[in-house]
């Protein structure tokens, strides 16, 4: 009889986790707490909008490349299209500055020569460096052959390693430094980070595949059910059961328990490790970085369905406010609007969708009870609010919104469980660097982890390869040979 496995969450490290299982011979089982495949890649209809938090790029989009070798095996790639964008972003100040950062090299050279030729040096080697970066590719398998592929751009790691801020201190143009920091995100976070999606971006290898998020998390689902695999929807887990220091199976939320031989978390870490498991295999390394690491920040997801054509509008736009706006109890700097333009699929004909997020409090949203008549009127006010921002960009868009969504931390909480609202995991900051955490947990057999947790810069490259490494390690522990 064929060994069998629980696989806690039906994300795409689940799912993928799934695939590669029944590619191996098990037995396999996914718990998922919601009604849908995806987890946090999902998207969501109101009233023919269709409103997209996941995938603005896919890396590993180019045939050929090993990442997409991996999605072409879960189902992911069949049929799939892509839309190429030739811009990461465009950056507006209130003073009338603005760059657009393309992602081609040379077309960014010139945007940042136009607007500071004092900062030559510096542009000239970042445009050198972003063309070298698009030739990288994203390993499958560390093997001693990809870390000697590899090596050619250890110089690039370290170059870019420290974070936006420190990096762009040495840009002489104040509004150019300004423009860049806005483009780039979190001042906090490794500059290698975005920059290797830019390049990505450039090499076409990186593209948004038509039709959004949803669509892709279905397409391996379907991948899943396909190889014979169970998934069962709300099933909510709420204990890991253990005995003699093995995983035998899980306690869900209905008082049932399920067993087998092997089970793979691929749910948010905390719980994993504190709650379902109680902190009884954790040491000091794996405590420190749920203590010191950043995580990705809350977010608020704010979505307009609006009924007018907006091939006007950049497909990205960062405004960059000289003070301040607060929102919800957060100060933004910025605010990015993504138009979806790019994608027919979300809106009806002659009209349009413009998504955005916005950094949050948790505690200021977890005070408030859910749905309760004071939460609901918090959402209101900062989907007006941003609204309006909006609209001092576009006043032809102020009587054009037809819906409007507001998805809050708590919304993130109670439909993925992720710890404090947190929507991808770790950020890449220069403590966390290429940092692979730990899947086995110390002293527990017969169980591992794959997603968000276990990898850092989040998104959907991570999640699949760590849920493919798990079932290697699974693999690895009943003596069989790891295939695909």
């Amino acid at each position: 009889m064929a060994p069998s496995v629980l696989i806690i969450g039906g994300g795409m490290a689940g799912l993928s986790a799934g695939c590669f299982a029944r590619m191996n011979g098990f037995e396999t089982e996914i718990l998922e707490m919601h009604t849908i495949p995806g987890g946090l890649c999902t998207a969501w209809t109101r009233k023919g909008y269709t409103f997209d938090l996941c995938i603005h790029w896919l890396c590993g989009s180019k045939p050929g490349t090993p990442l997409y070798q991996v999605y072409d095996k879960l189902g992911l790639m069949e049929g799939r299209r892509f839309h190429h964008t030739d811009s990461w972003t465009s950056v507006r100040d209130e003073h009338g500055n603005e760059i657009t950062i393309y992602t081609d090299p040379d077309r960014l050279y010139d945007e940042l020569i136009r607007i500071s030729p004092e900062d030559t040096p510096f542009i000239s080697r970042l445009c050198k460096d972003i063309k070298k970066l698009s030739r990288m590719e994203t390993l499958v398998d560390m093997t001693i052959l990809d870390i000697i592929r590899y090596i050619p751009y250890f110089s690039l790691m370290k170059r870019y390693k420290p974070t936006v801020h420190d990096i762009l201190s040495e840009v002489k143009s104040p509004v150019l430094r300004n423009l860049l920091t806005a483009g780039f995100g979190w001042e906090g976070q490794s500059l290698f980070f975005p920059l290797m999606g830019l390049a990505m971006q450039g090499a076409k290898n990186a593209g948004y595949p038509i039709g959004g998020s949803l669509p892709c998390a279905k397409a391996i689902e379907k991948r899943y059910l396909d190889l014979g695999g169970v998934i069962r929807y709300k099933s909510k887990v709420t204990a890991i059961i253990t005995e003699k220091n093995r995983a035998k199976g899980v306690r869900l939320a209905d008082g049932t328990e399920r067993y087998a031989d092997y089970v793979i978390s691929c749910a948010d870490g905390h719980t994993t490790i504190f709650e379902w498991l109680q902190g009884a295999y954790c040491d000091d390394t794996i405590r420190g970085y749920y203590q010191n690491l950043k995580p990705f920040p809350p977010i608020v997801f704010i979505s307009f369905g609006l009924s007018t054509d907006l091939s006007h509008i950049p497909k990205d736009l960062t405004i960059l406010f000289d003070n301040p706006v607060e929102i919800a109890g957060v100060k933004q700097d910025t605010i990015s609007f993504r138009n979806h333009v790019h994608d027919p699929t979300l809106y009806p004909p002659g009209k349009g969708v413009i998504t955005t997020w916005i950094t949050a409090d948790y505690s200021y949203w977890d005070r408030l009870q859910y749905h309760s008549e004071a939460y609901l009127a918090e959402k209101d006010d900062v989907g007006r609010k941003v609204l309006a921002l909006l609209c001092q960009q576009y006043p032809d868009l102020s009587e054009r919104c037809e819906v409007m969504d507001v998805a809050t931390p708590m919304t993130f909480v109670r439909y993925t469980g992720n710890w404090r609202g947190s929507y991808e995991g770790w950020q890449v900051t220069p403590d966390s660097f290429f940092l692979d955490l730990p899947q086995i947990l110390p002293g527990l057999s017969g169980f591992s982890m794959a997603g968000q947790w276990v990898v850092t810069g989040g998104g959907i490259p991570g999640a699949v390869l760590s849920g493919r490494k798990a079932v290697k390690q699974m693999c690895s522990d009943f003596g069989k040979k790891f295939v695909y």
